[in-house]
């Protein structure tokens, strides 16, 4: 019996420098180990059961993958088209269709600029201003203009004008210091008659910006659709809204309209303190040319 003793009491001690004893073999000239017949007369009933701290110390730690290798970043392509996607539940699917097909631009950027492309589609992605154009939203223009200045290899300015899409040929910026007035348009503008402040035509469409007094009270879709029957007519018969922004100093929405002669007009309504501006593209069906530079160019203070 006294020798049964001694052979479990060498086995237990050998659990415990398994379970406990540090990694690298012991250095004493007399490592403590169970005689293998010692072991083989030993039953596993008369162990005891190993406790939880003694389990986990002899199981090898599983390797999970999620928490030893960091995530992939997306991809320049994943996000813009994760932009695109937003514009696609709120806009017509031709302005769907045009952000993917611009993504390609973002994804050929400049040496040196790829973290500014991320920056900048990240926030136009999660940005509640996202328009339906090829246009970023003004809460992302720094983004966007400091990206635009590494692409032409300039340093990036903060107080550069609103970030548009490409200028057309035959646009230049025009701008109206006295009516606070900015926006890309045709080359050749002048001064209209009665409320209009600008007037250029261009090909087969005319551009124009009026000047009218702002409405008062809360500014909301149904008050901009009543200026648009008052102002067009059967022209607004078929009128619709999208993209409405209502911010300290500014409410604007952009509208389209369709005319019973077949002529269409795409146009802006922007409503300052003090007056209401309505920027348009007014043409035959098919040939309005270039607007969006235009309508989501425009900035009246």
């Amino acid at each position: 019996m006294m020798q049964r003793a001694r052979l479990v009491g060498g086995i237990l001690g050998g659990i415990w420098l398994v379970a406990c004893g540090p990694k690298e073999p012991a250095q004493s000239a007399e490592p403590a180990a169970a005689p293998p017949a010692a072991a083989a007369e030993a039953k596993p009933s008369e162990a005891p059961p190993a406790t939880t701290s003694e389990a986990a110390a002899e199981a090898p730690a599983p390797h999970d993958a999620a928490t030893t290798e960091a995530p992939a970043a997306e991809t320049v392509h994943d996000l813009c088209f994760a932009m695109c996607d937003k514009v696609k539940s709120k806009c017509p699917k031709s302005a769907f269709e045009a952000c993917q097909v611009n993504c390609g631009k973002y994804e050929s950027a400049a040496e040196g600029c790829d973290a500014l492309v991320r920056a900048a589609l990240t926030c136009a992605r999660d940005a509640a201003d996202l328009v339906c154009a090829n246009v970023a939203p003004e809460s992302c223009a720094k983004s966007f203009r400091k990206l635009s200045a590494c692409n032409a290899g300039q340093k990036p300015t903060e107080d550069a004008g609103p970030t548009t899409a490409a200028m057309p040929d035959g646009f230049s910026v025009y701008e109206n210091a006295q009516e606070g007035l900015h926006a890309p348009m045709p080359n050749g503008v002048a001064g209209g008659a009665g409320d209009v402040v600008a007037t250029v035509k261009h090909d087969s469409a005319t551009y124009s910006i009026r000047k009218l007094p702002r409405p008062e009270g809360k500014l909301n879709e149904k008050v901009f659709l009543k200026i648009g029957m008052n102002l067009f007519g059967r022209c607004s018969d078929k009128m619709k809204m999208q993209g409405m922004v209502d911010k300290p100093g500014r409410t604007s929405i952009n509208y389209t309209t369709k005319c019973p002669d077949g002529s269409v007009e795409q146009g802006l309504f922007w409503a300052t303190d003090k007056a209401l501006y309505v920027a348009s593209v007014h043409g035959p069906d098919g040939g309005l040319g270039p607007s969006d530079a235009f309508l989501y160019g425009f900035e009246a203070k």
